[in-house]
């Protein structure tokens, strides 16, 4: 019997493990990616190799992603858009690597589970005035053997008997990691001991790099690795083409074309980097084209919105970082960014503990644990202060803030709000012609009780640290995605979701717990826009594993 045939748009996290399933059981499958293909040797028996580097300089032209003056996007606060203002910034905004391989060409490879907790917080913790909560339509039983089978095709580290008991009652695991952890970083365990005194445990970060092949180079946020130790998307997309999926770049999907009744989509069209129009027919079509893009491309196409959820709930992490600085040097980044994490500070706790009355309860996220400046990174902060010629090379020598600053880093929830969105800018076009995303931002207070909260308890790890004592305060104030504020709170992450939230009711969410469209279920959502809840964790192992589920349930 034959397979339906299986259209992909993208080829990041979600895209590529839907693919490698789907081109597994059997499927016909295109995956069409508006990036380039910058991995030599991908889907051959060579195997794929990088030209993406750990090279500074090229990291700042922002090799791998979308051109913000190509393709922009805007951005509003919420305020603004009572005011009823287009917009306030035109450029990047929260941009993810185009590129072949999509976010996970520059990921950190950290792979956390989400919590038991995190799927059903409506219920177990209840409403918040102003949010948009709600319980995810599955569970973490549900997702736990497609966590355990993409960890094990990633090849994820990690040692099971240093996980905190109380990790483990939220997050089973039913065997331990894969590979064994990676030599840990210096910095990180001097703060992991910091953390101990205060009565923290800070343990092995699960993450996605191989032990047996990683250096140690510390260029892993933000770049390729060259030596091939880290996974990712690649992982999955190698061997969806050697089972027989075929990728075509420079291929921009603008618009899902359905039947004349609207209730099934019959194949995708799209623009080439030239501009020529091209139209391809599927039996299904699954979207990974990240939260942004996949809401944009649901509104240019008029579908899948009757319940108006479409690009609502827009969450990002906010993260919240406490520099330590070192008397003596720690050489911080030497290692996979960082080797530790803590998931203490994840919560909930109540409002009034926390200083915060107005609100019954809030919530942090997993503690990256380590990390710190790289040359170029320390010698824009000299220049920002004023520095330039003898006087900049010779604070490079000779103060050397690299060798002495790591970092407390929470990936702090955010919670959902129907008028945090993504929407179509009424006046803006990108180079194709095409209406580009708008965002429309401002946290809640929520975030801000929380962030004040938890700096506090970061603080004091640092300060409990021998021979460290902590150098930076929270930032102040609404967050803004320009030069001015660069790397504050939600526009520091990568982690963009809850555009197509999944539910079980058609008239409060986008899709089903399978991904599938309420409106047209032969298209499937397999990306971060149907997170109902952010949770407090790196949400790439998360998305992977829908998007495994996901694929899977065409196939049985």
């Amino acid at each position: 019997m034959a397979r339906e045939s299986v259209l992909i748009v993208g080829s990041g996290a979600g895209g590529s493990v839907a693919a490698w399933a789907l081109a597994r059981a059997g499927h016909p499958v295109l995956v069409l990616e508006k990036g380039r293909n910058l991995f030599p040797g991908l889907g051959t028996d060579a195997g794929a190799q990088t030209l993406l580097w750990g090279d500074e300089v090229a990291h700042e032209r922002f090799f791998a992603y979308q051109d913000p003056l190509l393709e922009p996007r805007t951005f509003r606060t919420r305020g603004e858009a009572r005011d009823q203002l287009a917009h306030s910034f035109v450029g990047s905004v929260n941009n993810l690597p185009s590129t072949v391989g999509g976010g996970t060409v520059h990921w950190d490879a950290k792979t956390p589970r989400m919590w038991t907790q995190d799927f059903h917080g409506h219920s177990l913790h209840g409403p918040i005035d102003g949010a948009n909560l709600a319980d995810w339509p599955l569970g973490y039983d549900d997702l736990a053997p497609f966590y355990d089978e993409v960890e094990e095709l990633l090849g994820v580290q990690g040692d099971i008997s240093r996980v905190p008991a109380a990790t483990l009652a939220q997050a089973p695991r039913s065997h331990d990691y894969t590979l064994p952890p990676n030599p840990p970083m210096l910095a990180s365990t001097l703060l992991a001991q910091g953390a101990a005194q205060r009565g923290f445990t800070a343990y092995p970060f699960p993450m996605a790099i191989d032990p047996r092949i990683c250096n140690s180079c510390g260029f892993c946020t933000g770049f390729g690795c060259a030596i091939g130790a880290r996974g990712g998307a690649i992982t999955f997309l190698h061997e969806a083409i050697r089972a027989g999926a075929e990728l075509r770049t420079r291929c921009f999907v603008d618009r899902v074309e359905c039947s004349d009744d609207g209730r099934r989509a019959v194949g995708v069209s799209y623009l080439e980097a030239d501009g020529t129009r091209r139209r391809e027919g599927a039996d299904v079509v699954v979207l990974a084209a990240s939260a942004v893009e996949t809401a944009r491309l649901l509104l240019l196409s008029e579908i899948g919105n009757s319940s108006g959820q479409v690009g609502r709930n827009l969450m990002f992490h906010y993260l919240l970082s406490v520099a330590a600085l070192f008397e003596a040097p720690v050489h911080p980044w030497r290692g996979p960014t960082m080797t530790h994490v803590i998931d203490d500070l994840i919560g909930p706790v109540p409002g009034a503990q926390a200083g915060a009355p107005d609100l019954p309860y809030v919530k942090g996220g997993v503690v990256e644990v380590g990390g710190g400046l790289r040359l170029l990174e320390e010698a824009k902060a000299y220049a920002r202060a004023g520095l330039k010629g003898k006087a900049l090379k010779d604070a490079l020598r000779d103060v050397a803030l690299r060798e002495h600053v790591s970092v407390l880093t929470m990936i702090g929830e955010d919670l959902p709000q129907a008028d945090n969105r993504v929407d179509l800018d009424p006046a803006m076009r990108d180079f194709l012609g095409v209406s580009v995303p708008r965002i429309s931002y401002s946290p809640h207070r929520f975030e801000q009780a929380a962030a004040a909260h938890f700096n506090e308890r970061l603080k004091e790890i640092v300060e409990a640290t021998d021979g460290a004592w902590p150098a930076s305060p929270p930032s102040a104030g609404e967050p803004r995605p320009d030069a001015a504020s660069e790397g504050q709170g939600p526009f520091a992450t990568a982690h963009i979701l809850g555009t197509a939230r999944m539910g079980d009711d058609p008239r409060s969410s986008v899709t089903d717990a399978f991904g599938r469209l309420h409106d047209v279920p032969n298209v499937i959502v397999a990306d971060g826009s149907v997170f109902a809840t952010s949770g407090g964790a790196n949400p790439t192992l998360t998305i992977m594993a829908l998007a495994l589920r996901a694929a899977r349930s065409l196939s049985t």
